[in-house]
């Protein structure tokens, strides 16, 4: 790979790039799916090539190649950085590309390589979540199981000269049930996807998805719909991360800032929340599905403290943001595969966990509603907006958790409800997900503790 991504470079600049890099990926996926007993799906793909990119004077140009030999690779340099030249005159504003160099090779360590279990052993693993959620209970009609296992090895090297190796290996299962009862008709949802090899199906909680998505949906049926209007409200850890990634996290991304489309634009260095609140995007978390050592242009991946204290302190970099806001580049720049440009994205996002337990929340709350899950949502970056329909949720009455309710949501501008955050739990829980930007799909975590806000409008009906 190393001679490849070489003679890819040398090319690039020898055809008048000011910068070039390449990415060499060879990855392997299994999908499999079943559905009320029966197998709908079950896919092994590989995919394996090189994205190139060629800068000139502010100009990027982008191709993909499967073609992977000394010539190929030499002739998709050529081509990129000639494309670059000819499209630098239409650039408005002339930028340098610069970061620092890493080399380096990082092999993850799994106890049970995806390779080494046969598609058997793996529908077999399906086929028991999928029968565990449809013998769970007889109001029970349609289940819906998803097993996906991903390894890839990725070579990335730049002009600069970095050069770095990285190996990934994600699992992921998902439980998804529906139940009725009269009129009443309701979804449950779990998922687990963390960082690791097939031994993470071996974990208790990934051995009991099923059960656990049926147990929700039932529960379910019994829940009321929940009344519109202000509450103080207590968010369980997947909503608070779901809110931290879409609402905030996304308005953290770098590139919004040339194209002045964050909310955050005018507010680095500024507060922008209580002083007990800390946001942060860490793919250093040991085991989770955002986790990685170098980002897809090969800079070393750190710890991003987006609100510190209150106080807005850094972004999501690629190199060029990093260069065009004289920042330093802090590992953020992903792609779904070889055939997508990176761009700043997220890796595990999360409010940072102070000192209140859960007990303590409900009794200091009074009355109130605790909302857990997600269902749907949208944002809107510029403004700040946003919009979640929790999965359910629960009243607080007398400091204390009762009924069950559905159809909820939360709505507000996010740098209006932050510092209404008054009160921020001592515990700590990630979801997992795929996050969309570009038409890019890339593995996240998001979660948190779980946390206060005080009088919010709550949607229900």
């Amino acid at each position: 790979m190393e001679d490849l991504a070489q003679a890819a470079i040398e090319a690039t600049l020898g055809a008048g790039a000011n910068f070039a890099d390449v990415r060499i990926e060879n990855t392997k996926t299994t999908i499999i799916e079943i559905s009320d007993g029966v197998t709908k799906r079950s896919m092994a793909s590989f995919l394996k090539g090189a994205g190139l990119r060629a800068f000139v004077d502010g100009a990027w140009a982008f191709a993909q190649t499967t073609n992977l030999t000394p010539s190929g690779m030499k002739e998709t340099g050529d081509s990129v950085a000639r494309l670059a030249l000819a499209t630098r005159e239409q650039v408005t504003e002339k930028f340098e590309i610069d970061g620092p160099t890493f080399k380096d090779r990082v092999k993850i360590k799994v106890q049970k390589p995806f390779a080494d279990i046969s598609v058997e052993e793996k529908i077999g693993y399906v086929k028991m979540i999928d029968d565990q959620a449809r013998d769970f209970d007889k109001r029970i009609f349609n289940t819906r199981t998803i097993y996906g296992d991903l390894w890839t090895e990725l070579h990335i090297a730049n002009s600069l000269g970095t050069s770095v190796w990285e190996e990934y290996s994600l699992p992921r299962i998902i439980s998804s049930t529906t139940a009725k009862e009269g009129t009443s008709r309701q979804r449950g949802f779990r998922s687990i996807g963390t960082n690791g090899g097939f031994e993470e199906f071996e974990t208790k909680a990934a051995q009991s998805i099923g059960e656990e998505s049926a147990r929700l949906v039932i529960d379910l049926l019994s829940s009321v719909a929940a009344k519109g209007d202000t509450y103080d409200v207590i968010m369980d850890p997947i909503l608070n991360g779901v809110m931290v990634h879409e609402a905030f996290g996304h308005a953290s991304e770098a590139d919004n800032w040339p194209a002045h489309a964050t909310v955050l634009e005018d507010k680095v260095g500024e507060e922008v929340g209580p002083e007990h609140l800390s946001l942060s995007d860490d793919p250093t978390l040991e085991g989770r599905r955002g986790t990685f050592s170098y980002d897809w242009e090969g800079t070393k991946a750190t710890k991003r403290e987006l609100v510190k204290d209150g106080i807005l302190t850094e972004l999501l970099h690629s190199l060029e943001t990093s260069s065009r806001l004289d920042m330093a580049p802090n590992g953020s720049a992903r792609s779904q595969s070889f055939m997508h440009p990176p761009l700043p994205r997220m890796s595990n996002t999360h409010m940072e966990p102070r000192d209140w337990s859960l007990e303590e929340l409900f009794q200091d709350t009074k009355e109130g509603i605790l909302l857990c899950g997600f269902n749907y949502g949208y944002t809107e970056p510029s403004k700040g907006q946003f919009m979640f329909q929790a999965n359910y949720g629960y009243l607080i009455e007398k400091g204390e958790k009762t009924q069950m309710v559905r159809d909820v949501s939360l709505a507000g501008q996010i740098l209006e409800v932050l510092p209404k955050i008054d009160a921020i739990g001592k515990g700590f829980e990630m979801d997992a997900g795929t996050c969309g930007k570009s038409g890019q799909g890339v593995p996240v975590m998001s979660g948190g503790p779980h946390a206060r806000i005080r009088s919010m409008p709550v949607g229900g009906l």
